[in-house]
Formats: structure tokens, C-alpha cells, sequence
């Protein structure tokens, strides 16, 4: 008889049609593999047939296939300073308290292989978000090492440092709301799940992430639970998803709803939108409010008031490239001395962009 036990904290067995779950097998019970079927298997646990993930069943010598030249080890573990899954795959780094893996494709590279994939966003958003992603990362990207447990993704969306709460469950439930099935294969077959989502007018969605029923929220609960080898893997692999992907990009381009037309974030009674209006200048107030998204009003504001106060031009209506390129480089210059991360050398990258012709400076190039 061919048996297995269970890798993960916790994995659902589930029927077929629907993929109802059965129950949720915990870590080490035992189950009799009845049918191979590649990526998953049919098993019996305790009088209850259903499928599982293969990779999370650690299989007896006697059930492991043949002819295969890796044997997985059946756990995750490291070999030297690289993290390993249990079939084998290399997915991250040792660093710290954790691992990390700079992912391999960018949204650049995704929106070129896919055109047609985000019929409801603007061009110009989309290459505003590829200027900004080269400070961040691409779409595989995962970290476990820092203070905030677990990051993933271009936007390098954490749960929240501490006990408090963090942007990754806000794209998790956006995956959820629009492909309840990607999002259960993905995660919810593990047991992980979205247990809250805040969303107050103008800020970014936060909230928590759940494990088999239980809300993680505490600073032990992350460190125990999320900065693991298994829940590193599992985002890694998420972030191979096309359908992740797109749900990605889409999220990231609605966090620039956030702050450019929004009315609790107006200057001088104006929309920031009409202060800033290039794909360049986007890119850098987009680059900002993903590092340190509650500075960007008060640091423009600050940029305002020094371009009014020394060109005597108050309306913005009338304001040319020039004008707002000379903006721009006191914008750039007042939030290196805020508490950015490397700054300068971020609003570099997104000048880049520009040099290569991915993204334009010319004022009014930037089409929501």
C-alpha cells in the first residue's frame, strides 16, 4: 500500500466537483495514496476520499515514483544558503532572518508577452508602473528576512510589521474577489486565507491573513506562521500564476486612485493631478507612495510653495513642460530629506525610464 503524510501545518482534502473541502488533514497524519494523477493525488485519510497537492505529501520509499533522477527530499530545507522545496526546486536565498528571491519577470516583460491582458488600464498607467517597479521588485519576488515577515510581489506588499497590518492581504483578497478558483489553488487548498481588509478613503487596503481558521496577528503569530520555508514557496509559486499576475498589476495601478484625483489629498484646493501631470512626475509621486505613501501630499505641497514662491506662477493651468519638470526637481530634492529609502537613487531609476523612452516628461502625457 502506497502512504503518505502531510508536509504542511495543515492541507484541505477535497472532492472533485467543486473542490468542496472534506476536512483539513494536519501536518504528519498519515494518508494511502490511491491514484497518482501528477500534480495532485487521490488519497484516503481516515475513510475520506479526496485529491491533494502532490508536492505537500511526503511519500514512503515504496510509493515514490520511478524513473526520476531528483529524489525529492520530502521537506523543505536548505542546502548550504539556498531554500529547497520538496520536489527539488531552488526558490529563494538565505539572508538574515530569512530568505529572499528577486523574482525573474517584470511587468514589463509580462505586459509585452500579454497585450491584450488589461483592456481597462491606460498605456500610460502601465509604463508609469514599469518606471516605478525597477525600485521594487519583480513579479515572483519574495522576503522573509526583514521586520515585516513575509513581502511578495512587484510592489513588495508585506503583512505588516509588528502586530499591526500590512497591504498583502489587500491583494490577496483582490485575487479572491476575482478568481475565487486561482485564489483557492494558490493558497486556499494550504489553508491560508484573507481573515480582514480596512479600506479608509484615499489610503491603501490593510488588513490580515488567516492559517487554517486562526487570524494572524501578532508578532509571534507572523514570525511562527508566515516567515516559513513552506509559505515562502507557496507565494513564490503564486507569483508564476499568470491570473496572480495580472491581479498584480492591476492592484498596483489602483493604488494611484489613492492620491492623484483624491479629494482628502488637495493642494491649495487643487487635485495633485493638476500640479503634476507628466508620466514622469507620476512615476516619481507612484515611486513615493509605494515606500512611504502618507509623505507624498505634504512633501508636493512643500514643492508647491517653493515653485509658486519663487516664479510668482500660481496657476497651474497655465504651466508648461518646463514648468513643471522645474517642479519636479524640487519634489525630488525635498523628499531625499524625508525618511525614503535611498531616495535619489530611486528617482534616478524612474529618470531612466524616461531616457530610454518608457516613459515621457512632457506635461499632460500621463492619460489615467
Amino acid at each position: 500500500m502506497a502512504t503518505g503524510t502531510v508536509i504542511p501545518l495543515g492541507l484541505n482534502l477535497r472532492r472533485p466537483a467543486g473542490g468542496v473541502v472534506v476536512k483539513v488533514l494536519p501536518q504528519n497524519s498519515i494518508v494511502e495514496i490511491l491514484e497518482d494523477l501528477g500534480e495532485f493525488l487521490k488519497v484516503n485519510a481516515g475513510g475520506d476520499e479526496g485529491f491533494v497537492k502532490a508536492s505537500l505529501i511526503k511519500r514512503t520509499s515504496s510509493s515514490q515514483p520511478t524513473g526520476n533522477a531528483a529524489t525529492p527530499t520530502g521537506t523543505f530545507h536548505f542546502k548550504g544558503d539556498k531554500a529547497v522545496a520538496p520536489d527539488g526546486t531552488v526558490f529563494g536565498k538565505k539572508f538574515k532572518l530569512g530568505i529572499f528571491n528577486n523574482g525573474q519577470t517584470s511587468i514589463a516583460s509580462f505586459v509585452q508577452a500579454n497585450p491584450t491582458a488589461f483592456p481597462n488600464i491606460s498605456p500610460s498607467r502601465l509604463l508609469v508602473m514599469q518606471a516605478v517597479s525597477a525600485n521594487e521588485g519583480k513579479l515572483e519576488a519574495i522576503n522573509t528576512w526583514d521586520n515585516a515577515f513575509l513581502t511578495f510581489g512587484t510592489f513588495q506588499w508585506t503583512v505588516g510589521q509588528d502586530d499591526g497590518a500590512g497591504e498583502l492581504p489587500g491583494l490577496l483578497n483582490l485575487l479572491k474577489e476575482r478568481d475565487s478558483v486561482i485564489f483557492d489553488q494558490l493558497f486556499g487548498q494550504f489553508g491560508l486565507d484573507v481573515a480582514s481588509v480596512n479600506h479608509p478613503p484615499g489610503q491603501p487596503p490593510t488588513g490580515f491573513l488567516s492559517l487554517n481558521g486562526a487570524k494572524l496577528k501578532t508578532k509571534s503569530d507572523k514570525q511562527n506562521k508566515l516567515r516559513t520555508l513552506e509559505r515562502a514557496y507557496q507565494f513564490f509559486k503564486s507569483g508564476q500564476n499568470d491570473r496572480m499576475r495580472q491581479v498584480q498589476i492591476e492592484y498596483a495601478s489602483s493604488r494611484i486612485d489613492l492620491f492623484y484625483r483624491d479629494g482628502g489629498h488637495r493642494i491649495k484646493g487643487r487635485f495633485i493631478a493638476d500640479f503634476v501631470s507628466s508620466e514622469f512626475g507620476v512615476g516619481l509621486l507612484l515611486d513615493q507612495h509605494v515606500n512611504r505613501p502618507a509623505h507624498v501630499p505634504s512633501t508636493l505641497a512643500a514643492a508647491v510653495d517653493h515653485f509658486i514662491d519663487s516664479t510668482g506662477k500660481s496657476d497651474p493651468a497655465t504651466w508648461n513642460d518646463t514648468d513643471e519638470r522645474n517642479l519636479l526637481n524640487i519634489y525630488i530634492e525635498r523628499r531625499s530629506h524625508t525618511s525614503m529609502t535611498d531616495s535619489l537613487a530611486r528617482a534616478d531609476r524612474v529618470r531612466q525610464a524616461v531616457a530610454a523612452g518608457l516613459a515621457s516628461n512632457k506635461r499632460g502625457s500621463f492619460a489615467a
